[in-house]
């Protein structure tokens, strides 16, 4: 099978937002954000994103792998090609669910114990997704320079 990661295309992001409400992650603004799809032989699997926040800060999310699609790699080549794609930002933050935090440390990302840094946007969406889902969440972080490990 052939896996490819792409940026989305503006007159995709209704189907991007349509797939985001399947999981009741907010919507994205296709101005703001680098949207990756992911496709195995021409299939659409998996979409993330990587959200401007400002010139020094971004935020890696919307992380949704098709389940006909899982474990085939797909999430690993959505952050790659996000991380490898980011603009010259210092920190990309991550609030993923507390069972895929080992998968994001092995991209670089720490945990995040410095909360006075972190931009309020950031922490206004890491308050939300505690309240919004049932699953807990973490915040993490990835300094620039940080390498990945896996």
């Amino acid at each position: 099978m052939l896996l490819t990661v792409r940026s989305a295309k503006q007159t995709e992001i209704e189907w991007v937002n349509t797939c985001y409400d399947e999981v009741e992650f907010m919507h994205s603004i296709f101005d703001n954000e680098i949207i990756a799809i992911a496709e195995l032989d021409g299939i659409r699997a998996g979409i993330g994103r990587l959200v401007t926040i400002d010139l020094d800060h971004l935020e890696l999310g919307g992380m949704y792998v098709f389940e006909s699609f899982r474990n085939q790699g797909v999430a690993s080549a959505i952050v790659d090609f996000l991380l490898e794609n980011r603009p010259p930002a210092g920190v990309v933050y991550c609030i993923p669910f507390e069972y895929l935090v080992p998968f994001y440390k092995g991209f670089g990302f720490a945990s995040c114990v410095d909360f006075k840094q972190v931009p309020k946007e950031i922490l206004d969406k890491h308050l939300w997704c505690k309240e919004k889902y049932s699953h807990p969440t973490s915040l993490l972080i990835l300094k620039e320079g940080q390498e990945k490990m896996i």
